[in-house]
């Protein structure tokens, strides 16, 4: 998910910026910048700048990027001009000629503080860090009381002291102190007047959210209190005239809904907030022909397409291409992607995800290449704001596209695709990452941070995908590369269950039993801190499913107490794993008028979701039920089962397709069982022709299958002299079973099957 836009500490006040490096003003007078005053050839005499106030004006030109090599060294020497500048103005008395002016004063804190924080961000105040750098911290606090005392006495300065209180939020936050952070800033807010400019009023609102959202072992986030706060920063915002921070306030809302999971009113949101950006989607009933070459059949489906006449639909302050909502379109988008993709809405996702190709292609991350953007305002100084760095962005985009696409039928599936275009992207060494001379070492350890982890997800993604489509020797190199990558990266811990269970997926998929239910007892048990997590619930779920199979008889009553168990888990998390709630409903029913209505609902939402790994599986089932009661309706779901077992695995390349006779290969358990049907249905007819075929191509099928059993065998003994344990080969989230463009004849098939009944 995308990151919180947060407001930068160093926001409209500060010395930092461009505005304020020249701004050196004395005691009622202007004192000349160094950056300015120059020998003049046609006068004799010339302003000389006090040192001091030189030393001041040297950290807007010592400073550079936390990217570049010479970032820590212009630290140190920013510090020390600021304490040499401080320690004479304090010999002069405070008052005396050459001496810093108040205003001046202040500054020089603040500029301390804010540099100091770059320091303590950057961990280089422990025993490891350099000696320079040690004790750093009572620096930052001093600084920051000097600076709050001197607003408190001269009246002029009184608007700077929400500034030090912001610095002070930022220590606290360094220093994991979260509660105290939280306070502190509520009781600023609550001294906020009318004579505060509105960037000192946002800074201090979207910097309580992010303390909100903040975290520790004993602190929870409090999404609650940011709803809250959300909400007076849209009155305000509206009532200053400030739409660009109102449409802000409500994007932000709608990643709290989404964080905090209130998805019943994440869907209201999105529309909202996408009305506000210029986004209007309607229905148009259009015939979509989705070429399945190796067999899913054709879906004709009203598809959700923008209109033409956004703009004149919308607002003109919705659609003006500044920066932030630029930003902001992105960012909604992509949350409103993954909202319709979770509640198995591929159409309306699809739309979503149309418009944010759009909207990259537009050039729209260069309008802020650096994570920073300034937001003009109605009245006062311009606001400041940290965004996700574009790069973050830029690869995010395959990942969403990736999962948005739920297909894995077909030579060349979009889903794949996508994943394996954004797992090129991420190797790209040539593409530097650009930091903001605003940024600090913190910052860009946390963009590299994020990079490693979407391709870490973009991995998980591509062995669930190989997995679906029995590419077992791509999703074995996947899973190395995988536990690789996130070893090199110390995300090893945090990606440990979802290797864990994409171990178990692979092992489950080449018939190595006792190896994956072992490996889906693991992965529950690694992601045990969440009684609701997305891993914990697959892994049960796999175990389940692989126990059914097994038919364990003498752990009959357990295996089925265990069932309903994870059925109720299932529909109390929603999204996918409704559709596999029914499933399992539909086994444990005794009544076969449950199964059918059980098995309709789940093909109902895998439909919408275009998910044709797992409608094969309930095609299977509800053919299985008519196999003796209504051949003709079986042989029609068969056949359509048996193209999309041929689809899920075919390779790009049409001459590799064939095998053994010119049966083809795709999934091969599922394949083999639908020909044993086959032949099933043809004898009892009296079809001998068809039935010696159909021999014919399940022997290829089944010589398939003892070599994927015999693979199994082979690695199940390296497993054993290697002594290789679970931890060893472990992660990812990939459990979801996705689809395709299967039809939407199914279900008025199982229709008709239960009339003709």
């Amino acid at each position: 998910m995308p990151a919180l836009l947060q407001p930068l500490m160093d926001s409209s006040n500060s010395p930092t910026t461009h505005q304020h490096r020249l701004n050196l003003k004395g005691k009622g007078k202007a004192v000349p910048s160094a950056t300015t005053v120059s020998p003049s050839r046609s006068s004799s005499a010339h302003t000389e700048i006090p040192d001091p106030v030189f030393l001041l004006g040297l950290p807007a030109l010592l400073l550079h990027p936390p990217d570049h090599p010479n970032h820590l060294p212009s630290l140190r020497a920013s510090l020390d001009a600021l304490n040499k500048c401080l320690s004479m103005h304090s010999s002069l008395g405070g008052n005396g000629s050459g001496a810093l002016s108040f205003e001046q004063e202040m500054h020089a804190y603040g500029m301390q503080a804010e540099i100091g924080l770059k320091v303590v961000g950057a961990g280089l105040t422990g025993q490891d860090g350099p000696e320079w750098a040690r004790g750093i911290e009572s620096e930052i606090e001093d600084a920051i009381g000097q600076g709050t005392r001197l607003c408190q006495q001269i009246a002029s300065l009184r608007p700077f002291r929400s500034r030090f209180s912001i610095l002070r939020a930022h220590l606290l936050l360094l220093q994991n102190q979260v509660k105290a952070c939280r306070a502190m800033l509520k009781r600023e807010i609550n001294t906020l007047n009318a004579a505060d400019s509105s960037s000192t009023v946002y800074t201090c609102y979207f910097t309580y959210i992010n303390a909100l959202f903040s975290s520790t072992p004993t602190q929870s986030p409090d999404y609650s209190g940011a709803l809250s706060t959300l909400q007076k920063v849209q009155s305000i915002a509206h009532s200053r005239g400030d739409k660009q921070i109102t449409t802000l306030a409500l994007a932000t809302r709608l990643q709290v809904l989404m964080r905090a999971e209130l998805w019943e009113l994440v869907g209201e949101t999105c529309e909202s907030v996408e009305e506000v950006l210029g986004f209007t989607f309607e229905e148009q009933d259009v015939q979509r022909d989705t070429q399945q070459t190796d067999g899913a059949t054709n879906l004709s489906a009203s598809v959700i397409m923008p209109t033409e006449s956004q703009e004149s639909t919308s607002s003109s302050s919705a659609t003006d291409p500044t920066p932030l909502f630029l930003c902001m379109k992105i960012h909604v988008l992509m949350l409103s992607i993954l909202y319709h993709t979770r509640i198995s809405n591929s159409k309306l996702a699809s739309a979503r995800l149309a418009a944010l190709h759009d909207v990259l292609d537009s050039d729209a991350l260069e309008s802020f290449p650096s994570g920073v953007l300034q937001v003009t305002l109605t009245a006062g100084p311009p606001f400041h704001l940290n965004v996700t760095h574009p790069r973050i962005l830029y690869e995010l985009a395959f990942l969403v596209s990736g999962v948005c696409k739920r297909d894995v039928v077909g030579r060349k599936p979009k889903r794949k695709i996508f994943v394996k275009e954004g797992l090129g992207v991420c190797e790209e060494v040539e593409k530097l990452v650009t930091m903001s001379l605003l940024g600090s070492i913190r910052d860009m350890q946390k963009v590299e941070e994020r990079l490693n982890k979407i391709r870490a997800d973009g991995l998980c993604e591509m062995v669930s995908i190989c997995v679906m489509r029995s590419e077992f020797d791509e999703a074995e190199a996947s899973l190395s590369n995988l536990i690789a990558h996130t070893r090199s990266t110390n995300l090893f811990q945090a990606y440990a269950p979802q290797i864990t269970l994409l171990s178990a997926y692979l092992c489950h998929a080449l018939g190595q039993t006792s190896r994956a239910l072992d490996c889906y007892r693991s992965a529950a048990y690694v992601d045990r801190s969440s009684e609701t997590g997305f891993v914990r619930l697959a892994a049960r779920v796999g175990e389940v499913v692989l126990r059914i199979g097994q038919g364990e008889e003498e752990n009959e009553e357990e295996v089925q107490e265990m069932t309903v168990q994870v059925i109720k888990e299932c529909k109390a998390h929603g999204a996918q794993f409704d559709a596999i709630a029914r499933i399992l409903e539909a086994i444990l029913a005794r009544e076969i008028i449950e199964i059918k209505k059980s098995l309709k609902s789940a093909l109902e939402q895998v439909t919408r979701s275009l998910d044709n790994h797992l409608r094969a599986l309930i095609l299977a089932l509800m053919a299985n039920i008519y196999l003796l009661t209504a051949s003709d309706h079986a042989q029609l779901m068969l056949k359509t089962c048996q193209q999309l077992a041929s689809g899920l695995g075919a390779p790009e390349d049409k001459a590799n397709e064939l095998l053994n006779g010119g049966s083809v290969v795709g999934n091969v358990p599922l394949g083999l069982w639908v020909g044993e049907k086959f032949l099933e249905l043809y004898r009892r007819a009296g079809k001998e022709s068809k039935a010696r075929r159909q021999a014919e191509l399940n022997a290829g099928i089944q010589s398939a299958m003892d070599r994927i059993l015999q693979r199994s065998e082979k690695e199940t003994t390296e497993d054993v002299s290697e002594e290789t344990t679970v931890e060893d080969a472990l992660p990812s989230d990939g459990m979801e079973v996705d689809g395709g463009d299967g039809g939407q004849s199914d279900e008025d098939e199982f229709d008709k099957m239960d009339e003709s009944r």
